[in-house]
């Protein structure tokens, strides 16, 4: 039996539109240690554990091995998230203070304050590992 070891690295802002509070990211994982980079597109005016479960269930669908028919006792995988617990914890945190500054954004007047606020979301990025 093999095992298929997925981790989150990092999600970084690259789109936001300040209309309909829409944002573009790309999400880095890895699996099995290749790198990959998903562009994933989100609505920051719904529930934040929505926004983590949707990472969370997109990551796991990757890694998908070929079964082979002849041998399927040999072709069972298992598929890992490492340190799920933390990684969804810490999302939950980076969602939740990103979703507050939308929060603020929508609610000020000042186009100061609204601009400030508008860069430091569009400029949002976290680190997981």
């Amino acid at each position: 039996m093999r095992q298929v070891i997925l981790e989150i690295n990092g999600l970084e802002m690259v789109n936001f539109s300040p209309n309909n509070y829409n944002g573009e990211m790309n999400l880095s994982y890895t699996v099995d240690g290749e790198k990959k980079v998903q562009v994933v597109r989100f609505d920051l005016t719904r529930k934040i554990e929505i926004l983590v479960g949707s990472i969370l269930k997109f990551v796991k669908s990757q890694g998908d091995q070929d079964v082979d028919e002849d041998d399927l006792v040999g072709s069972l995988f298992v598929k890992r998230l490492k340190d799920e617990d933390k990684i969804e914890e810490r999302l939950l945190n980076f969602f939740a203070k990103l979703c507050e500054k939308v929060r603020f954004m929508k609610m000020d007047k000042n186009h100061v304050n609204y601009m400030k606020i508008f860069h430091e979301v569009r400029g949002s990025k976290v680190v997981l590992n």
